[in-house]
């Protein structure tokens, strides 16, 4: 099943980036005094400055915090992850998976980092062990990206041709976040393939009504319209795919289904 590229690439390729600076909040330009005297609070402060600067691509303040944050906790999963997240912006891969595993070790508890390193594999393409660990994100009942975590747990599982369980994983993301749209469009597709006509146009046009349109919704909406026998609506998402999205996959799909 195609994925929905836009939303894979914000939350998969950048969301790590989102989901640390999740945790970040406002910070100031630097730590407050009082955390002089406190090792850990100036650690902290420091990882989310980092965090703030990776986010806006300063790689080089973000490190320089970095290193400041390591002079008063040199061995925190924080700080891991952060370091983590640094390499993986600089496409150094093989440190961002040693310093994830790092965070891990030193907390097998630290969600986030779990869920960056989901994220990480699936970008590798180790669909498999994304898969493991973001399982393991997806039962963390206090964490507060479960639903991206569902997302991410049903485009792992259907990738790899679970699609009963990926359909379960996108209803469960549409459950715990009901205004988060990626999973209600792949849902839909499953539906289609079920030859569930009526569920996936109710799920696309909950898509729809969250979100701009994407190649992957327009196309399945030619689909579904045309089941429904309603050809000129099909044919005017079509021409929308067309104009906004010429040089897409799904583009070339529509007109080769048009040439049929």
């Amino acid at each position: 099943m195609k994925i929905a590229t836009g939303y894979v690439v914000k939350l998969i390729k950048l969301g790590f980036i989102v989901a640390a600076l999740a945790v970040a909040g406002c910070v100031s330009d630097g730590p407050k005094s009082a955390n002089s005297q406190n090792p850990e609070a100036a650690s902290q402060q420091h990882i989310k400055l980092a965090l703030k600067y990776i986010g806006s691509d300063n790689r080089d303040l973000a490190r320089v915090h970095l290193e400041k944050a390591a002079k008063h906790r040199s061995r925190s999963a924080q700080l891991y992850n952060a370091y983590a997240l640094l390499y993986q912006s600089e496409q150094e891969f093989k440190l961002a998976e040693e310093h994830y595993r790092k965070a891990l070790g030193r907390n097998k508890s630290y969600t986030l980092a779990r869920y960056n390193f989901a994220a990480f594999l699936y970008n590798q393409g180790r669909v498999a062990e994304a898969r493991e660990q973001i399982k393991l994100v997806s039962e963390d009942l206090g964490y507060e990206r479960r639903a991206q975590a569902f997302y991410i747990l049903g485009l792992t599982q259907n990738r790899m041709g679970d699609n009963d369980q990926a359909l379960e994983s996108f209803e469960k993301a549409t459950q715990l976040s009901s205004g988060f749209p990626p999973p209600f469009l792949e849902a839909a597709e499953l539906y289609f393939q079920q030859k569930n006509y009526p569920l996936s146009k109710l799920a696309l046009d909950r898509f729809r009504r969250l979100s701009q349109p994407t190649a992957q919704s327009l196309w399945l909406a030619v689909r579904v319209e045309e089941r429904f026998g309603n050809l000129d609506k099909a044919a005017s998402e079509g021409l929308k795919l067309k104009n906004l999205f010429p040089y897409s996959q799904e583009n070339l799909a529509y007109q080769a289904w048009l040439n049929r």
